[in-house]
Order: structure tokens, then C-alpha cells, then sequence
């Protein structure tokens, strides 16, 4: 189930030939905007709404950050060869792009400062950054409707998505929200839905929540941290409600988290994996045995653990947040 005929396979990246981007021609504005996520997920999110969107139903960024890839779909939208640029704003008789920004990082729980670089740019944990994601949205104006404030306080409307980008899954009431919210709202063989924390080490419910829902989709690639999927069948409203994270035992969300693909992943990632299940057994009350699994990890992994030793969190770095983390109940 979870190797891709005819993969497009390069340096972090394993897609479906349907979503193929590679060749995609993307205007240099979409590099130029501030922001995390890579440039293969820029040209991933333009490609798909370039050349995979149908206009079926709208599409979703949630969380924008300061742009990036809010910008990259409505670019993509405004090349999509089956739209009437003319005509655009009212092909769903409104904006057809909802975005979705808290608009600024919290600081640290220890009160330290923090900040972020990007280029020229410097930017200081708990500021807010909607000036900045204002300005990258402005020349999408028309496309563009852009939400401010805790995501947990919208909700969506009964209409159809049909692209679905959510980097906002950054604890599990976020996580569960968006279930609630969009997964209902998918397009029975036509949707498709992006998580861009899915091959990330930490936020284990997100891997459960997509396990769960693991019938409901055809599994599309990764692209970095991104997980890609199409929607195969709808989703029903009470199992898009039922929060598995929360309310199965520790023993069904490992085999959740567990049926994630695994057989294309570097072990770089493999490790990622493998420490989210480590933060998934301690938040489920099971602390030392979370510990002792992070000890067979180090085994495992030791390999990698001090190579790319100049790379600002490398794989050390990432292990040894796992463990300082979980030893302190910082979950």
C-alpha cells in the first residue's frame, strides 16, 4: 500500500507521477516569500493547484505563517489553465483560497528570547508576523481569504475542499479541530490533503489521527516533513469527530502511529519516527517504558546520530531533545 508506482524520487521526495512537480515552472515571487516551508513544498503546493485542481471546491492553508505557501497555491491557482482569470473570484461565488494564521510564534515557556532568521529578515518570538503575511498576500488580494486569530475559534462552512494544507496541527486540540472541520469536507476521489508535520519527531497525534483514517485515503508521498494524500472515500462526520489520540489505549495508537510508510524513508527520518513514538508512549502516561524505548533507539540509530554535526538540529540534536523532554514531563 505504501510504495508508489513510478515514484518521483529526488533528495527528500517520493511522490505519486500524478502529482509529479518536478518540471513545474514557478514564478521566483513564490521563493522570495519568508518562510519554513522547503522550496520543494512550494513547488509541490503551485503544482498542485497549477495542474491538479478542478475547481471541485475551495482550497485551505492552515497555517500560512508569513506566506510562503498560502502564495505558492494562489500563484498556482492564478496559472491553473482551466481558470478564467477574469472570472476567478466568483467560481465558487467567494474567495476560493481560505487561509488560517494564529499571526506570531509563542515564546519559549522559559521566557527566553528566540528568534528567527530568514535572509535579511529577523524576526522575534512572540511579535506578531501579520504585516508580513498581509504584504505576501497582497498581490492575491482577490483569491486570498485570510483568517487571524486561534484556529480552534473557526470553523468551516458545509462546501467542498478540495486542496487541503494544514501546517497548524501543533497540539492535539489543533489536531482534532481540523479533523472535525475538513475531513468531513474531502472529495470522494478527487481531494487532496497535505500534512506538513507528518515526518516531523515530535506531535505523535498526527500520525495516530492518519492511521485511524488510514482507509479513507491513498497515501500520495513525502516531500521533506510533508505527507501527501488523495482522498478515496468520503469521510463520515462521526469518525472525522472520534479523536483516536485521545481515546484509545496506548497499545491502539502505536499500531496507529505505526502504519505510517516507512519503506522509502532515510533513516534520518526513521529516527523522527521513531522518537514521535517515544513522545507517544510517555504522553500516554507511560513514562519509563518511553525512556526505555530511546534507549534501542540510540542503538539503532547511532549511526547517524553525529554525522551533518554543522546542521543546526541535526539528528544528535533531535534525540537529545527526546529524551531531556520526556525525562522532564515537557510534553
Amino acid at each position: 500500500m505504501y510504495t508508489i508506482e513510478n515514484a518521483e524520487v529526488s533528495r527528500g521526495c517520493y511522490v505519486h507521477p500524478e502529482i509529479s512537480f518536478s518540471e513545474a515552472q514557478v514564478p521566483q515571487s513564490v521563493f522570495d516569500i519568508p518562510g519554513m516551508v522547503s522550496v520543494a513544498e512550494r513547488k509541490l503546493l503551485y503544482s498542485l493547484a497549477s495542474k491538479n485542481y478542478k475547481k471541485n471546491g475551495f482550497i485551505i492553508d492552515a497555517g500560512s505563517f508569513m506566506g510562503a505557501s498560502v502564495a505558492s497555491l494562489a500563484q498556482g491557482f492564478l496559472n491553473n489553465p482551466e481558470i478564467d482569470s477574469k472570472k476567478h473570484t466568483n467560481i465558487l461565488n467567494r474567495k476560493p483560497i481560505s487561509s488560517y494564521e494564529l499571526g506570531f510564534l509563542p515564546k519559549p515557556a522559559n521566557g527566553t528570547d528566540r528568534v528567527w532568521e530568514c535572509g535579511s529578515l529577523t524576526y522575534q518570538f512572540g511579535d506578531s508576523f501579520v504585516p508580513i503575511l498581509e504584504e505576501s498576500v497582497s498581490p492575491y488580494s482577490s483569491l486570498v481569504d485570510l483568517n487571524i486569530g486561534d484556529f480552534n475559534e473557526f470553523s468551516w462552512s458545509e462546501d467542498p475542499i478540495e486542496i487541503c494544507f494544514i501546517d497548524v496541527c501543533k497540539t492535539k486540540e489543533l489536531n482534532k479541530h481540523v479533523s472535525k472541520q475538513f475531513m468531513p469536507k474531502l472529495i470522494e476521489n478527487k481531494s487532496f490533503f497535505i500534512n506538513q508535520d507528518f515526518f516531523f519527531d515530535r506531535l505523535p497525534w498526527i500520525k495516530v489521527t492518519m492511521g485511524y483514517l488510514d482507509k479513507y485515503f491513498e497515501w500520495y508521498g513525502q516531500v521533506f516533513s510533508s505527507s501527501i494524500y488523495k482522498c478515496k472515500k468520503s469521510i463520515p462526520k462521526e469518525v472525522a469527530e472520534y479523536d483516536p489520540f485521545i481515546e484509545a489505549t496506548l497499545d491502539e495508537c502505536l499500531k496507529l502511529h505505526d502504519m505510517h510508510p516507512n519503506e522509502h524513508l532515510s533513516d534520518s527520518y526513521k529516527l523522527r519516527m521513531s522518537l514521535s513514538r517515544s513522545y507517544l508512549i510517555a504522553m500516554k502516561g507511560r513514562k519509563d517504558d518511553a525512556l526505555d524505548y530511546l534507549k534501542d533507539v540510540e542503538k539503532e540509530y547511532e549511526h547517524i546520530m553525529d554525522e551533518n554535526t554543522s546542521v543546526d538540529r541535526n539528528d544528535r540534536f533531535r534525540f537529545n531533545r527526546t529524551a531531556r523532554q520526556i525525562k522532564a514531563g515537557i510534553l
